[in-house]
């Protein structure tokens, strides 16, 4: 087994979803935690250095600019509403475009989904987007392909994607699944008491029908 830190990015801007953010870290966080090993590294990048303000109004501390971030294995992009104006960010789309191609594995949330998609991750693959994002795809990003409604995560390869935020515990599971095994993820999963199924990532939307009497 590796026993080196995989090191990670999480790209954050003013008005991110912290749900986006803290949920695949803690998953991260969990995995190794049985032995104390710290499996993960993580940076919180941005275009300047300082607090960056959350939808939650929780503060994140950016800990590297675009410009000194180290290598990463792992880009995570989230989402939130401040996602939909960095689309806007040619320095930040070249960023993610440069950084992502280099990276072994790329996780989206939400609308960081276009994002990602916009900086070319997408292409030829499907990511799995909100429904009002998915509307933008063809528009933004022409190669890539919105995932079927309803699809809860995706995970295309390099590309690993979820369409909400309440979706945001199983992409970190299932990039643990990615870099450290099924093993650790579902004992992470276990750990944090959550329902978690390997391979597929997270199990399939609950379904509720209710029919009138006749």
């Amino acid at each position: 087994m590796r026993t080196s830190a995989h090191s990670v990015a999480v790209v954050v801007f003013d008005e991110v979803e912290l749900l986006d953010v803290a949920a695949p870290l803690q998953a991260f966080a969990v995995a190794g935690r049985h032995w104390n090993w710290r499996p993960y590294k993580v940076f919180m990048v941005g275009r300047a250095a300082g607090r960056v303000e959350t939808r939650s109004q929780v503060a994140l501390e950016v800990s590297c600019t675009l410009s000194d971030c180290p290598a990463v294995e792992l880009l995570i992009v989230p989402g939130g509403y401040g996602a939909r104006r960095a689309l806007d960010d040619s320095a930040l789309i070249s960023w993610l475009a440069e950084r992502g191609a280099a990276a072994k594995l790329v996780g989206s949330v939400g609308w960081g989904g276009l994002l990602a998609a916009r900086a070319g991750l997408a292409d030829a693959v499907a990511v799995a987007l909100p429904s009002e994002a998915a509307l933008l795809l063809a528009e933004i990003a022409p190669a890539a392909r919105a995932a079927d409604p309803g699809e809860r995560l995706v995970d295309a390869g390099k590309l690993v994607s979820v369409a909400e935020s309440a979706a945001a515990l199983d992409l970190g599971l299932q990039l643990v699944a990615r870099t450290l095994g099924d093993k650790l993820a579902l004992a992470a999963a276990h750990k944090l008491g959550h329902e978690w199924t390997t391979g597929a990532g997270a199990r399939p939307p609950l379904r509720i029908e209710i029919s009138g009497k006749a």
